[in-house]
């Protein structure tokens, strides 16, 4: 597949963002189906974050902001991570995605302090 100058930049950074991080996997920009996030990039340039299953949308957001379109893929492949991570180092007497929570704030917060400042802003407290 053939990508543009600002796909491919895109890409670049996704893939920097993943190492980064030690990620085994990045949204990328094709449908796999199954719910699993992907970016379509168009004209302007407008980023969109979907996630299709069966063939219909799930999700779909979009923003002509590169730093917008870089977290919400973060988002995605640190949640995944965080966890996975709290599986497997469960704390006793506190709810898994606590656990999750705050170890997705440390990937986050890695690659941008800002990153974890606003995932926690926007999760539950309890």
């Amino acid at each position: 597949m053939t990508q543009d100058p600002v796909t491919t930049g895109l890409a670049a950074r996704l893939e920097a963002l993943r190492q980064q991080i030690g990620a085994t996997w990045m949204v990328g920009f094709e449908n796999f189906d199954g719910g699993h996030p992907f970016i379509e990039v168009s004209e302007g340039p407008v980023y969109r974050l979907v996630a299709c299953e069966r063939g219909k949308r799930l999700m779909s957001k979009e923003t002509g902001k590169v730093d917008e379109i870089l977290y919400w893929a973060l988002y995605e492949v640190t949640w995944t991570m965080a966890y996975g991570w709290a599986v497997q180092h469960p704390v006793e007497g506190e709810e898994q995605r606590f656990t999750a929570f705050r170890r997705q704030d440390e990937l986050l917060g890695s690659l941008d302090p800002r990153w974890a400042e606003r995932a926690r802003a926007s999760r539950p407290t309890h």
